[in-house]
């Protein structure tokens, strides 16, 4: 089937509480752990179709958020979310206390247990309606950043569509793009300021309503972390301040070389005079190009890809009325998954295609785990295929970027490791704004100024006064829709990062490993996922210094003149 042939309805609230009823009846009358774990399939295969159709709901509003109908679904979808997960949270509890834990532990792994245990500490129903109205709360800003109108030089763009005059050679046109851009951020600051300020308070009530000093805790609850905390991510950042930040420091005095420039603001995105490399081709010719480059790297990859081509399983290319943004979903129900994204014409039309489809094969080879909630790995886990697939794919850049292709993989090793210090700041940033749930609006962007300074202390805005007024996060998705989901972004990177330097030395075992990761879904925790692959765990001392020793090698090592 290709996508528009997928069945799809509305699961209906009342059918899944008879549903249920049954279930839990036949789960505490069992008399052998066989009748329990047969429950807990049958449950399992409803959840395949319950995820899949939110999906759909959810992606059809993505694709076009001027679509009443399609909003109607996904509200539909999001209002009744809490009232699931009171239904399931029913079963939940019995799980946990099952006199046969050791026998559904010994089917499927100790993680099944460990997540239902962390989703007990998440829910309960007297927080149902402030999660709904926290699920409207982050609506309205998709909405808000989905629907932004930003006029340009006689024309008007919508965020991605924007994104390349950022990347453009003549200095002017970026600046006054960067201008334009938050600009409209500045026109709409009263709505992000409240919404993010109703949004931290009621993460807060919901927070301490469950039991929990503040919001922290279940934040990381949430996310699953059922193998590390604030402390060992307080160590991570500290080394990123301690070994990154310097090496960053000085690939930004090595960009004004590059740039013929005696100082760089932020608009200053670009990383060559003349501009940064562009993909060459049409959509279509680089989704051809993907294809034959899947084919090549592997049978897995090439079988994949093929199915995402002939499914119509991607909507690639902005357009008016598209939210902005790529992501990978997927429907356990057809064993699919699906990419969005957003071609510009920049050179983020490949990395973002490589990175979804990692997270998209990731999905692809763990459909025959045995549970839907094995399908996926904890946020940090799961970046590391993305971010691995890019990598991975470096051999065949050469099909997109053509004479830039250098270019373009200096520009990737120097932005992935430049990136590592931004991510820590929007960690620290979430970690401070969570202890601290009384702090106005504007406090909160001078702490951000305040931690800017420590993980990227050469920022310079120049005169744009919405960016000066420590602003700059509020378009950050993540921040709003999804707290703590930033840092998951700088572990993976140093576990890419690994992953990069195992291929260069041997690229068939390091294949083997990687494949191996995928396969494994989320049926580990990220510190098992991680010794699973051969990695060194990002958190350890040592880790990410020697890894950083290895990427300021290679760059080293490339005359910056001859790009």
């Amino acid at each position: 089937m290709k996508y528009s042939e997928f069945p799809y309805e509305r699961v209906e609230v009342e059918t899944q509480k008879e549903l249920m009823a049954g279930w839990l009846s036949r789960f505490e009358s069992a008399e052998s752990a066989n009748e329990q774990i047969s429950v807990l399939k049958e449950v399992d295969e409803s959840n395949r179709e319950y995820s899949s159709y939110q999906a759909i709901a959810s992606l059809n509003f993505n694709r076009n958020i001027n679509d009443e109908a399609a909003k109607a679904e996904k509200d539909y979808y999001d209002k009744i979310g809490p009232e699931i997960q009171e239904i399931h949270n029913k079963l939940d509890l019995a799980v946990d206390s099952s006199k046969f834990k050791n026998e559904i532990r010994e089917m499927w792994g100790n993680t099944f247990l460990k997540m239902i245990e962390m989703d007990l500490k998440t829910f309960d129903p007297k927080i149902m309606d402030m999660l709904r109205k926290e699920t409207e709360l982050r609506n309205q800003y998709t909405q808000l950043i989905g629907g932004a109108k930003i006029e340009f030089d006689g024309k008007t763009y919508n965020l991605a569509g924007l994104g390349p005059f950022l990347s453009d050679a003549d200095r002017d046109i970026r600046k006054r793009a960067c201008q334009a851009r938050f600009g409209w951020f500045e026109k709409n600051a009263e709505q992000f300021d409240e919404l993010y300020h109703t949004l931290v308070k009621l993460r807060h009530k919901i927070a301490t309503t469950l039991g929990y000093e503040n919001f922290i805790e279940l934040g990381y609850l949430r996310m699953n972390r059922s193998d590390y905390g604030p402390n060992e991510v307080a160590n991570f950042r500290k080394q990123i301040v301690e070994h990154v930040v310097p090496i960053v420091t000085k690939l930004r005095e090595q960009k004004k070389d590059i740039l013929g420039l005696d100082h760089l603001y932020f608009y200053d995105g670009i990383n060559f005079k003349d501009g940064d490399p562009k993909p060459k081709g049409t959509p279509d010719e680089l989704v051809k190009g993907a294809q034959k480059m899947y084919h090549e790297l592997s049978n897995e990859t090439g079988e994949f890809f093929d199915i995402m081509v002939n499914e119509d399983l991607m909507d690639l290319v902005n357009r008016d009325g598209k939210m902005a943004g790529g992501f990978c979903t997927a429907f356990p129900k057809y064993d699919r998954p699906y990419i969005f994204s957003n071609f510009n014409g920049t050179d983020h039309d490949i990395t973002v295609l490589t990175h979804e489809a990692g997270h998209a094969f990731q999905c692809y080879s763990s459909r025959n785990q045995p549970l839907t909630s094995y399908l996926w790995p904890t946020m940090e886990s799961a970046e590391i295929h993305s971010m691995s697939m890019e990598f991975f794919t470096w051999p065949w850049m050469e099909t997109f970027f053509k004479e830039e292709t250098e270019r373009f993989k200096y520009k990737h090793i120097a932005g992935s490791l430049s990136f590592l210090p931004y991510g820590a700041c929007v960690d620290h940033f979430q970690h401070w704004v969570y202890e601290n749930p009384e702090a106005t609006p504007a406090d909160r962007k001078a702490k951000w100024l305040e931690f800017e300074a420590i993980y990227l202390p050469d920022r310079d805005y120049d005169d744009i006064e919405f960016l000066i007024s420590g602003g700059v996060w509020q378009g950050q998705l993540h921040i709003y829709q999804m707290p703590f989901y930033y840092i998951d972004y700088t572990l993976a990177q140093t576990c890419a990062f690994q992953f990069w330097i195992k291929s260069e030395e041997n690229r068939e075992k390091a294949w083997e490993d990687y494949y191996r990761l995928c396969q494994a879904g989320g049926s580990l925790p990220f510190t098992g996922l991680v010794e699973l692959a051969g990695l060194k765990l990002p958190f350890d001392d040592g880790c990410l210094e020697s890894v950083v020793e290895k990427v300021k090698t290679w760059l080293d090592e490339v005359d910056v003149s001859s790009l």
